[in-house]
This record gives structure tokens, C-alpha cells and sequence, in this order.
């Protein structure tokens, strides 16, 4: 009969079994991918934002036509201008009867005919609403020619007077920037 060793041959002792790999962690890169994509698309939204409000001919156009049919033809006007990165305001009071520019003052001193080329030219109709629009209109147009600078233009219109309250003009990448604040207040009927 043959012999069988109940007795299993001993094992080796086994290695020591190394850890599992870590598993790799991706995260940072979701971050910073969200990061990026994130930073594109608050720019693109800004971008598209910033020229939605861009004042239009034809915004510009329906607010004169509103303040042609609607806007008071007597009015007090007091608007500040500012010009540059300067801190002054220079404040004209503005007195309008029946469309007829009446009084201007600038910084409380009166406006006052100059002569230019030998001609005497009065100031006082530039500074009725009606000049506000016609020097907004004009910037308009040299902005819109093929060489010039870009600009950020924004106006905010008097929804029912179509007056201009607000006006911002800036020539980027130079330090030329005018804006007008104005308060329209109809006096009579």
C-alpha cells in the first residue's frame, strides 16, 4: 500500500503583499476646467452685454422724436458735465420758454455772446435738449466713420419725455470721456 503523507508540504512563507495602487483623483482637473470654462463664459456674457447697452442710431433717433412730440416746450434744465478723468462738474442751469433758449448760466455766471471770425454767435441754443441731441448726434457720426476709435457710448432716455438724463461717451484706450447728467423739469403747460 502506498503511503500518503496526511501532512501537506508546508508553504513558503509568503512576500508581503504591496497596497493597491491609490486610485488616481481627477478632481483638480474638473476645477480648474470649470475655472476655465467659467472665466469664458462670464467674459462672453460681459462682452455681449456690455454692447447690448451700447446707445443705437435708432434708439437716439425714437428718444428725439419722443421729445420732438412730447417733451415740454417751456422747462428748466440744470445738467453737469464732466469731462475726462477730471473730478470737476461744470453745472448749467438752462431756461427754456416756448422753445426759446432764455437764460444759461454756467457754474452760476451767464453765458454771453462771443464773436467768432467777426461774427457774434450765442452760445444759449447749444444748451437747450434740442442741442443735447444734436451734439449727441454728432459724436454719432464721427464715431460710426471708418477710422475712428472705438467708443463706449451709453444713454438713458425719460421714457415718456424721451429727455436725455444720462449720458456716458468713452474713446477707449485714451483717457477722453464725457458724461452729462441731466434733470428736465416742465414748467406751465
Amino acid at each position: 500500500m502506498s503511503e500518503t503523507n496526511s501532512q501537506s508540504e508546508p508553504t513558503p512563507p509568503s512576500e508581503p503583499q504591496a497596497a493597491p495602487p491609490p486610485e488616481e483623483n481627477f478632481i483638480w482637473i474638473y476645477f480648474f476646467a470649470f475655472l476655465v470654462v467659467a472665466s469664458v463664459s462670464v467674459t462672453v456674457f460681459m462682452i455681449q452685454f456690455n454692447l447690448s447697452i451700447q446707445l443705437k442710431p435708432e434708439e437716439l433717433e425714437a428718444a428725439h422724436t419722443l421729445w420732438k412730440l412730447k417733451g415740454p416746450k417751456s422747462y428748466d434744465m440744470i445738467y453737469t458735465e464732466q469731462l475726462n478723468n477730471d473730478d470737476h462738474k461744470t453745472v448749467f442751469v438752462v431756461k427754456v420758454r416756448l422753445g426759446e433758449v432764455t437764460e444759461v448760466l454756467m457754474n452760476g455766471k451767464p453765458v454771453e455772446p462771443t464773436k467768432v471770425d467777426g461774427k457774434v454767435v450765442d452760445p444759449r441754443p447749444y444748451h437747450s435738449m434740442d442741442g443735447k441731441f444734436r451734439d449727441i448726434e454728432r459724436f454719432m457720426d464721427l464715431d460710426q466713420k471708418k477710422d475712428a476709435p472705438r467708443v463706449y457710448v451709453i444713454a438713458v432716455f425719460d421714457p415718456e419725455t424721451g429727455a436725455v438724463l444720462k449720458y456716458i461717451r468713452r474713446v477707449m484706450g485714451t483717457t477722453q470721456r464725457v458724461e452729462l447728467n441731466v434733470k428736465v423739469e416742465a414748467v406751465g403747460k
